[in-house]
């Protein structure tokens, strides 16, 4: 976690990071959807197709050095 300056009001942060989840419509999950598959399984399904979801895309922005562990936490302990 970064101590702070001036220049970013002693959060440690300057700008912002966006983290986010996107799932993109593959025929297959549009046919769950007209099926009324779960969400779960709608979920389950996009992973197995490459999707990253909102922690692991946390996680990545945290390895790299962009947010903190708390902060990944605090926005995906819902999740």
């Amino acid at each position: 976690k970064g101590k702070g300056c001036p220049e970013c009001r002693n959060s440690g942060y300057k700008g912002r990071a966006g983290i986010y989840e996107v799932m993109p419509m593959s025929p297959g999950i549009k046919e769950m959807i007209l099926k009324e598959k779960s969400v779960d399984e709608l979920r389950a399904q996009a992973v197995e197709e490459g999707m990253v979801t909102l922690r692991e895309g946390a996680i990545l922005k945290f390895k790299r050095g962009l947010i903190t562990l708390e902060e990944v936490v605090r926005v995906t302990s819902t999740v």
